[in-house]
């Protein structure tokens, strides 16, 4: 019978499961709700293994694993539980509860040591070396998440508030007026404090068109957020021990898509790190389950091991 398992990328906006044979050829995927569980936990539960039954039901095999990669994990905490519960929705099937972070970290370097950048929404930096974890940045929208898709819409939502009260003409208080469709400014920060996170940081991809056309305002901002998240890099690269890893694996909405940040954030951090070697993860995350040789496999028994 064929042998397969399960990677599940379970984010805040959806999960995506893929199966995998023994020799990481795909077999299949599945789509489904978000994944996210430090805010509904039982929608989110129910979400994950909903994607993966989905996913069962189309290949005739035997699965081994199902390695789950979860939003919000690190918030609630009891990753045995987690996937204890997942493993009993999914036919007791051992499986593990990581964070979508580490998940993508497995994916991002293949298994290899070094680092993997996350700028989409959020951002963190996770590091490996000799199977020890490190994680500089991801403090969330309050605290940090510099680099990150909300961290410059929010810093560019900043700077025209100030050319605002400064009755200056500013290019992103045409942008914020613009895209927002407002009478004026002063309606901006009513609007912003309505959106969600993801929503904020959508608007991030119009600062960057706004940079990439020659205005400063717009590159000021872009490069001071790339070299906050080059810090948060070489923060990372500090703590290995040596002989230091220097992959580092990109992956993540702004880091795909703005060519202008990736270069900067990887120039600042050449400079003290001159053997660094960048590259864009395929964002593929579930199939880091081809690569996480963790024992650690929970399945649900009557007595929740």
């Amino acid at each position: 019978m064929l042998k397969y398992m399960i990677g599940i990328d379970a984010g805040g906006t959806h999960s995506t499961a893929i199966a995998y044979d023994e020799n990481g050829k795909e077999l299949g995927r599945a789509e489904g709700g978000p994944g996210q569980i430090n805010n509904n936990y039982e929608l989110g539960i129910k979400n994950i293994s909903d994607t993966i039954n989905n996913l069962k039901d189309q290949i005739n095999g035997d699965c081994m694993k199902i390695l789950a990669g979860i939003a919000g994990l690190s918030v609630v905490g009891n990753a045995p539980e987690v996937a204890a519960t997942i493993s009993s929705n999914v036919g007791n099937i051992p499986t593990r509860a990581i964070t979508d972070s580490l998940l993508a970290l497995y994916n991002g370097l293949e298994g290899a040591d070094g680092a993997l950048v996350i700028a989409g929404t959020g951002s963190v930096v996770n590091g490996r070396q000799n199977e020890s974890l490190i994680a500089t940045g991801g403090y969330g929208s309050q605290l940090g998440d510099e680099g990150s898709g909300y961290a410059i819409s929010k810093a560019a939502l900043q700077a025209a508030l100030l050319k605002w009260d400064q009755r200056e003409k500013s290019s992103l208080v045409d942008l914020f007026v613009k895209i927002w469709d407002l009478d004026s400014m002063d309606e901006a920060p009513a609007k912003f404090y309505e959106l969600t996170s993801p929503e904020v940081a959508s608007y991030a991809v119009e600062v960057a068109k706004l940079a990439d056309n020659g205005d400063e305002e717009a590159r000021e901002i872009i490069q001071e957020q790339a070299h906050l998240l080059a810090r948060d890099i070489i923060n990372c690269l500090d703590r290995y021990e040596d002989p230091k890893p220097m992959r580092i694996a990109l992956t993540g909405s702004v880091l795909s898509n703005n060519a202008m940040m990736r270069s900067i954030m990887e120039d600042e951090v050449k400079e003290k790190y001159p053997d660094a070697v960048f590259s864009v993860s395929n964002g593929e995350n579930a199939r880091g389950v081809i690569f996480d040789k963790s024992k650690d496999y929970r399945y649900f028994t009557n007595h929740n091991n």
